[in-house]
């Protein structure tokens, strides 16, 4: 779950909406340089050693926020030459989403198992007892872990009366389901972008910000102000509240209009066809004597089962998602369109990369950014009404079970299929597990990588709770 209420999301979304504000006024080159001073010397409190290392860190900060990679620039490369290097770039997002910042990495300690003050030096001396490579001796009157011999293998953490053992994880590659995060030879934190499954769970668990991802805001922005293409928002119905209570669906629509988009689509109002080809394709495989069927929706999801589980690769459904199948529909009807998304998920810029539809994908958090920058206030608009007339079983996709429920709708009553629900990436790799040993229990699979659904996704604005009352409200509306 995002921390929106972070020193760390509070930076992020300052160094957003700045970017945001000089593209707007057509000076992101000619300002970008002189940010990092700015920025530093605006800030109250200190977090680095030093000023230098602050101001390398925003400029770190700043090159993501432009969505451009290390393999992409030269190490002594300006911001304003990144600046300008960026908008040139064609509006398509980075395949490899999210990037560990080194230089903000604060390299945690990584020894798994650490003895604390609790230890009282007892007489049973169980931790060196039951340790298989005598690794744990009893120095100064308290227990001592030979890090030489210590293979982690956990009995003492688990033997200890006092509890005075613990393991201890980064908190990157605890939150990291798909243990894509390990430590290059400085013993900084690494992302594997073959591993990865772009869900972001690591930027919010990592207490330092050292892990962002790449944005189109100055893109998006550009191709806005240019008015030489029709530009389509496609908005994720989990958009209900993430600008305030007043930002009503025909506020937001308003306010996208007065950005400069062409039209605003809500992509819930082409979910029901998804739900159509789901139901029919599950019973299809039914018939054939599939083992199961797993979602497609989840960017996070697909690619866990195709990256770690490519035995069960096959068994994902074949049709795409809202987002993809709105997007084919528009740019059928006009070829020239240029599409964004825009919702609660970062995975959905690396679908985004993948598709031959989509051309930038934002972020409830980065169009946020973009509306403080111009000086836009959603509740200021007039409501006229939904965005599109969207059903509410399609509506219901944002939140964990939703996809579940319409397919169960689709097949009509006295259906007998069994399905699952994994809530979450720990649910995922766990029913993925008893899929793969030919264990789980149900015909049909659905996947979220958020724990609650695309509601609790890390591009958005408002708590989980809060977003669950409002598309509930928003769906029997």
């Amino acid at each position: 779950m995002p921390n929106h209420n972070s020193d760390i999301a509070r930076i992020r979304r300052e160094i957003y909406a700045a970017i945001a504000d000089m593209a707007w006024r057509d000076s992101l080159s000619a300002e970008i340089d002189d940010f990092p001073d700015k920025f530093i010397s605006l800030q109250t409190m200190r977090y680095r050693c030093c000023e230098h290392k602050e101001k390398a860190i925003i400029k770190e900060r700043l090159r993501v926020a432009l969505g451009l990679t290390l393999y992409e620039i030269d190490k002594h490369m300006t911001l304003s030459d990144m600046a300008k290097l960026a908008l040139s770039k064609p509006l398509k997002p980075s395949r490899c989403t999210l990037e560990m910042l080194s230089v903000a990495c604060d390299r945690c300690p990584f020894e798994k198992y650490i003895i604390t003050d609790a230890c009282r030096n007892c007489v049973a001396h169980h931790c060196c007892v039951v340790c298989p490579k005598d690794a744990i001796t009893i120095v100064h009157n308290r227990a001592y872990i030979d890090r030489n011999r210590c293979v982690e293998c956990g009995l003492c953490e688990r033997n200890c009366p006092f509890r005075a053992i613990i393991q201890v994880t980064r908190p990157c590659e605890q939150a990291c389901a798909a243990k894509a995060i390990t430590r290059d030879q400085h013993n900084a934190a690494v992302i594997d972008c073959e591993t990865c499954v772009n869900c972001a769970a690591c930027i919010p668990a990592c207490p330092f910000g050292s892990i962002t991802a790449y944005t189109q805001i100055a893109q998006v922005i550009t191709r806005l102000k240019q008015h030489s293409k029709p530009i389509h928002a496609l908005v994720a119905p989990s958009f209900v509240g993430q600008f305030g209570p007043r930002g009503t669906p025909g506020a937001l629509r308003s306010a996208l209009l007065a950005l400069g988009f062409t039209a605003v689509h809500e992509v819930a109002k082409d979910a029901h066809k998804v739900v159509t080809e789901e139901a029919q394709e599950l019973q299809e495989r039914i018939a054939a004597g599939d083992a199961f069927m797993a979602s497609s929706c989840c960017p996070s999801f697909v690619a866990m089962i195709k990256t770690h589980y490519p035995e069960l690769a096959g068994s994902l459904s074949s049709a795409p998602s809202p987002m993809a199948l709105q997007a084919a529909l528009i740019r059928q009807e006009d070829p020239q369109a240029t599409i964004v998304f825009i919702g609660p998920c970062i995975a959905k810029k690396t679908e985004a990369a993948n598709s031959a539809f989509v051309d930038a994908v934002l972020t409830f958090e980065e169009l946020g950014c973009i509306f403080v920058a111009t000086n836009i206030n959603v509740a200021a608009f007039e409501n006229n009404g939904a965005l599109d007339q969207a059903d509410a079983l399609s509506r219901g996709f944002a939140k964990a079970g939703g996809v579940s429920k319409a397919i169960s709708c689709a097949l009509g009553d006295g259906h007998n299929v069994t399905m699952r629900v994994a809530n979450g990436l720990e649910e995922v790799r766990d029913l993925l597990k008893q899929a793969a040993a030919g264990k789980l229990d149900a015909q049909f699979l659905e996947g979220m990588a958020c724990v609650g659904g695309c509601i609790a996704g890390p591009g958005t604005l408002i708590k989980p709770n809060v977003a669950e009352k409002l598309l509930d409200r928003y769906c029997q509306s």
